[in-house]
């Protein structure tokens, strides 16, 4: 009777796991919706309703194919990139390069980014992927995904601080409106604190002691709080993982000569990011590009991104399509017949470079369940 009984908590536990997958997606598939709505309903209130925004297919008909191609081929040289610094990191720590698992665990960290809260679950669930690959050593699993964070993040944060120094010259040099003031100071912020992320990382690294008592205190004051209820398990469990954090971070900078190259690709691969969205509103928009209108989309691409970096959705979906909107419209409604299309250029522009991933690992996700209910049957029918 022990034995028969056995498989039922896990098979009750394996239940509940699905139950809450599928929670988890339908809810941000609603998510994703009605951020889609949010960006059409905005499009119409910024340009004070006095154009509609425009159907699919007269937005195809007037979408510029040259520019849509060359749009698809950004995406195509950001995700060629992204590929590329995993393959050379895995190189670095392992000595051999791994296609497939770079590959992996690119697409992983793509899809956890979008459904974690602040876009924070990506590395995590890298670190987990590679530990579960044998022959990758534990340090290397952990200081793959933590060596291109912190190189993309400084990268990334740096360049935008420089734009955001000459954004309201570049916004000043036509009659476009100036961005809200509030906006721009969460953007200064945001970016800020995202620089400093990486910072604190390699300088908490070298003092793992002082860290793993903070954390052990944290922890002791989340029980007297009551949100923490085995104490000694969780301070076990989580101070354990930040030495281990701390000892794949100084593994990062042990090598910090061989990572030359991968500032190299964090660098194309931030003009690539910067570039995407002035390539939908040339193909959307269907406008002729200029230095002034690359320079102004380039400013407020990352005065709207940073500005929803800090609302704690999923990958911060809606927060980017709103403030990319409202943000977007001030350099769009001054261009005849681009206001109409608004809501088509911050659709398109979020769908390959967020929700493309995001159905992709829903997808995966789905095939993966559907695979093993299928091999339980067919194994319960064997025996």
């Amino acid at each position: 009777m022990a034995e028969e009984s056995a498989p039922r908590p896990q098979a009750a536990e394996q239940k509940k796991k699905m139950r809450n997958w599928w929670i988890k997606t339908v809810l941000l598939l609603a998510l994703i919706a009605f951020s889609v709505a949010v960006m059409f309903t905005l499009g119409d209130y910024v340009t004070e309703n006095e154009v509609r925004q425009v159907g699919f297919r007269e937005m195809l008909e007037g979408m510029s194919v040259p520019f849509f191609f060359a749009f698809l081929g950004m995406i195509a040289l950001y995700i060629a990139i992204e590929f590329l610094k995993f393959s050379y990191l895995l190189k670095i720590y392992t000595g051999k390069w791994r296609v497939r698992t770079a590959m992996k665990t690119m697409l992983l960290g793509k899809y956890y980014d979008g459904v974690t809260p602040f876009a924070s679950g990506g590395q995590p669930f890298q670190i987990y992927y590679l530990l579960k690959k044998k022959d990758i050593p534990k340090g290397a699993a952990a200081a793959v995904p933590l060596a291109r964070l912190i190189v993309s993040l400084a990268v990334w944060c740096v360049f935008s601080l420089l734009v955001m120094c000459f954004a309201p010259d570049v916004l000043a040099s036509s009659d476009v409106p100036a961005v809200s003031a509030t906006v721009r100071i969460v953007a200064w912020f945001s970016v800020f604190l995202n620089l400093s992320f990486p910072v604190i990382l390699g300088v908490l690294s070298f003092f793992p002691r002082f860290v793993m008592k903070l954390t052990a205190i944290l922890i002791f004051l989340l029980k007297k709080m009551h949100i923490v209820k085995r104490k000694y398990a969780v301070t076990k469990k989580y101070v354990r993982g930040v030495k281990e954090y701390c000892i794949a971070i100084q593994t990062v900078l042990k090598k910090w000569k061989l990572l030359f190259p991968l500032l190299l690709m964090c660098i194309a691969e931030t003009a690539t990011t910067a570039s995407i969205p002035f390539f939908a509103v040339a193909a959307i928009a269907n406008v002729p590009m200029t230095g002034e209108l690359y320079l102004q989309v380039v400013s407020l691409n990352i005065i709207s991104q940073f500005s929803a970096y800090l609302i704690p959705t999923p990958g911060n979906t809606g927060a980017v399509e709103t403030t990319g909107t409202i943000v977007f419209a001030t350099v769009l409604i001054t261009r005849p017949g681009v206001n109409a299309v608004l809501g088509w250029v911050i659709l398109v522009w979020r769908f390959f470079t967020f929700y493309m991933y995001i159905l992709s690992g829903i997808g995966l996700n789905a095939f993966e369940i559907a695979r093993s209910a299928y091999r339980n049957r067919k194994a319960k029918k064997a025996s």
